[in-house]
């Protein structure tokens, strides 16, 4: 197994500054320690040497270019994190942002230490095969690179948990709900439909926010199933709180769909998942089928 200590050295051996050498290991190692999925992920440098970094893809999900290192996010925390973001511009077609963190390299140590920017990186890492544009492996990238899951053994299996996971889907229901509704099904009409799935202590699904956004429009706060209005207002949205529930759920092969979705009051809620004897599934379908999402 090559040694990816090895790759680093041998990477910082043509840098003029050999200084950063165990800031950089220590670096990676906590970028290698939240890639969750090391299998189809790739750490070294291209053939010019002048760059270093985790590639996925067309993408890098981590790297240094000369004195400037950048992260892969799924959301732009700049305001929390106290470093600028931009915008991956392959992930603007798939409907959900993905950002870069840049920063200067004299920044690194800080970087290692913001838990929040890792768990945000960690999702990212999750959500990059689920964008047909970026998954797909230019091979030319891959020369004189090593596929992770090969040369890091972590102490303990890498895994997102639904805490990590929930941090960030709620904020991009959010933000698909102050897009216009024609950005939204735009999205949605190139949106993988089958959802994305992870391991964590449990199984977690990675939904799709634009769906949840719009199901939510079409209720319009309304329980789509014992129609009364939403229980209560919601602080962060100021909209009326309704829960998106899957028809057919995704662990049964349900598609993350709109068509597949109904926006219910948190009781009746409750009622699809523990009274399903007597939850009339035909009603919420034709409310879900017959709102123009054919």
């Amino acid at each position: 197994m090559r040694d990816w200590r090895n790759i680093i050295d041998e990477w910082t051996e043509n840098k003029r500054d050999k200084s950063i050498n165990t800031d950089l290991k220590n670096f990676f190692e906590k970028a290698f320690q939240n890639t969750l999925i090391p299998e189809k992920s790739w750490f070294g440098f291209p053939p010019s040497k002048n760059s270093l970094g985790i590639f996925f893809g067309r993408v890098m999900l981590v790297g240094m270019f000369q004195d400037t290192i950048e992260i892969i996010i799924d959301d732009d925390i700049s305001e929390k994190i106290g470093f600028p973001t931009r915008v991956v511009g392959s992930s603007k077609s798939n409907g959900e942002l993905l950002f870069w963190i840049t920063t200067s390299s004299s920044n690194i140590n800080k970087l290692i230490e913001n838990e929040l920017i890792w768990k945000h990186y960690k999702v990212a890492s999750l959500k990059v095969d689920n964008y047909s544009n970026i998954s797909w492996e230019r091979k030319d990238w891959l020369n004189g690179k090593f596929k992770l899951s090969e040369i890091y053994n972590p102490s303990k299996k890498i895994e997102l948990t639904n805490e990590e996971y929930e941090l960030t889907f709620e904020t991009e229901v959010k933000n698909s709900q102050l897009d216009p509704k024609e950005k939204r099904i735009e999205r949605l009409k190139k949106a993988n439909k089958t959802a994305q799935e992870t391991f964590s202590t449990s199984k977690i699904y990675i939904r799709n926010s634009d769906v949840v956004a719009e199901v939510l429009d079409r209720a319009n706060g309304v329980c789509e199933y014992c129609k009364n209005e939403a229980p209560f207002i919601k602080d962060s949205s100021g909209l009326g709180f309704l829960e998106v529930h899957h028809i057919i759920p995704l662990s049964e092969n349900g598609l993350d769909t709109i068509e597949n979705c109904v926006a219910l009051c948190p009781n009746c809620h409750r009622h699809a998942h523990y009274g399903k004897k007597t939850f009339v599934l035909n009603k919420i379908k034709k409310t879900a089928y017959n709102n123009g999402y054919k």
